[in-house]
């Protein structure tokens, strides 16, 4: 009973860093509302690293994958016919806010987030970074899975590191 107790404390904790982390990100971008992709980039600032060392194991990293998804930005708009400058772009994002009131994110987030912490509870550990990383990476579409494409990173290679890296150090995902 009481170790539940706590990973729901440690899982509470996580979520007061990660959320408001992943909502800082979208509004840094001037989207209202974080996706996915935010979700993951706050993932790989957590603390216990295990996202980190997924990603660049297959090469990748937070600055590859933010330069990814902003250029994903970037071709969707031309495919449409919208050139993007980024120096209007800039000067149009509103400043940033401190968030308040409940989160609002995108169905993307929401779902990932969901996923992520069933795969924690199903392994009776408190919710990491490699949890999110999986629950991230899942959809065979989208924009993260495009992003991974555009890095040239296979979106299962991370899936296979999290799981030797946790096996191997007893740590944060067991599958």
């Amino acid at each position: 009973m009481f170790a539940s107790i706590r990973r729901a404390r440690a899982d509470i904790a996580l979520m007061g860093t990660l959320l408001p982390a992943a909502e800082r990100l979208a509004q840094a971008d001037g989207i209202p509302e974080p996706g996915a992709e935010h979700l993951l980039l706050a993932a790989l600032d957590l603390s216990d690293g295990v996202a980190k060392r997924a990603l660049g194991a297959v090469g990748g990293d937070a600055d590859a994958l933010r330069a990814a998804l902003t250029q994903g930005h970037d071709d969707a708009l031309r495919a449409i016919g919208v050139q993007a400058d980024d120096v209007a772009i800039g000067a149009a994002i509103p400043a940033p806010v401190k968030p308040s009131g409940p989160l609002r994110a995108q169905g993307s987030m929401q779902e990932a987030f969901q996923r992520a912490v069933q795969v924690a509870k199903d392994d009776g550990r408190t919710l990491g970074s490699g949890h999110l990383l999986l629950a991230v990476i899942e959809p065979e579409h989208g924009t993260v899975a495009r992003a991974l494409t555009r890095l040239g990173i296979d979106r299962t290679d991370p899936v296979s590191y999290t799981h030797l890296r946790a096996h191997e150090t007893d740590s944060y995902l067991v599958c």
